[in-house]
């Protein structure tokens, strides 16, 4: 029977450099935040929703969501981020848990990992064998986020609206810390690769 593995972890931890390595090894990979871009595009379900919620003021001049604006109201408030949560996650779910059926079903030899920020808080680990987390010291969390434009404020905003880092580790099957150089984050993915091909 395949097995279901799935990547979470703190915001600016490493995530998807973790996933384009096991990808790059052959591995399917289906990512969750390509998925909530896609279910927020005009024409989609989560777009009228969305928009119906917080306002035109998230649209930008060609009429789609912004995700910046959009990022700036519900990080400046729990109860916005509630609200935004409440209209994407079962979209998110839905789409991941479909996808992830169908590629089981037509190639059932070849990995599969679902990568999931959000997982614990969502309540998605029951869908998974195992459970890979990436981590990085907190200095390093806000430098990476600072580099995408945010300022100190708002990128210590964005690592306290999830879950207690120490605490994704201690649900997680394994832990990747990238703390250090690109080589040893890749060593880290391949010792992973070969952990989840030997389950």
């Amino acid at each position: 029977m395949m097995k279901r593995f799935c990547i979470t972890g703190g915001i600016a931890c490493g995530k998807s450099e973790v996933a384009q390595g096991l990808e790059k090894r052959g591995w399917k990979i289906i990512d969750t935040d390509r998925i909530a871009r896609e279910v927020v595009e005009p024409g989609q379900p989560g777009y009228k929703k969305v928009v119906d919620a917080f306002g035109r003021k998230i649209l930008n001049s060609s009429g789609l969501i912004d995700r910046n604006l959009l990022g700036q109201v519900v990080f400046a408030s729990s109860e916005q981020r509630i609200l935004l949560n409440s209209i994407l996650h079962p979209l998110i779910r839905f789409q991941w848990k479909t996808r992830l059926s169908e590629h089981l079903s037509r190639t059932p030899g070849l990995p599969a990992v679902v990568v999931i920020p959000l997982l614990y808080e969502t309540g998605g680990e029951v869908e998974f064998d195992s459970v890979a987390c990436v981590a990085s010291p907190a200095g390093q969390q806000l430098a990476r986020l600072r580099s995408r434009g945010l300022d100190e404020e708002e990128a210590m905003r964005r690592v306290r609206s999830q879950q207690a880092l120490e605490e994704k580790i201690r649900r997680s099957s394994v832990m990747i810390w990238n703390g250090g150089s690109l080589e040893l984050l890749q060593a880290q993915t391949d010792g992973l690769a070969r952990h989840w091909q030997d389950l």
